[in-house]
C-alpha cells in the first residue's frame, strides 16, 4: 500500500498511495476506512526499516504492529483516486523495536495522525 517511497534522512521518510478503487479497505461508499490509512502507515515504516537493514547489509524480515497509540482521525475518509501523502519521523529505536510518529494527509489536510510501535 505504497506507490511512492523518499527517504529524507535517517530519521524521516515519505510515501504516497494514489487508492485505487479495488482496495480491500474501501467501504461500500468508496470511502477508505480508518484501517486502511493506518496499514499505508505500517507499510510506509516498513519500507524505511527494510531500507535502513538493506544498506546495513542485514536481513529484512517480517514485522508485526505492536502498539498505536495517539491516533487523531479527521473526517471525511478520502476516497477511490486520492492520494495520500504521508511523512514518517523515527522517535526511537531499541533493537527490534522501532517507535515512529506519521501524519497522513490528503491535498494538504491531515486526515490521521499517530504513534506506532512496531517490531521487526
Amino acid at each position: 500500500m505504497v506507490d511512492g517511497f523518499a527517504l529524507e534522512d535517517e530519521q524521516n521518510c515519505s510515501s504516497t498511495l494514489t487508492i485505487s478503487d479495488d482496495n480491500m479497505f474501501l467501504d461500500e461508499s468508496g470511502r477508505l476506512a480508518e484501517e486502511g490509512i493506518l496499514e499505508h502507515i505500517a507499510q510506509t515504516a516498513a519500507a524505511y526499516v527494510g531500507h535502513l537493514r538493506k544498506q546495513a547489509g542485514e536481513e529484512v524480515n517480517m514485522g508485526y504492529i505492536g502498539d498505536i497509540k495517539r491516533c487523531v482521525v479527521s473526517h471525511p475518509m478520502p476516497m477511490a483516486g486520492d492520494t495520500l501523502t504521508t511523512r514518517l519521523t523515527i522517535m526511537s529505536q531499541v533493537g527490534n523495536i522501532t517507535m515512529v510518529a506519521a501524519e497522513t494527509a490528503v491535498n494538504g489536510q491531515t486526515k490521521m495522525t499517530c504513534r506506532m510501535k512496531l517490531a521487526n
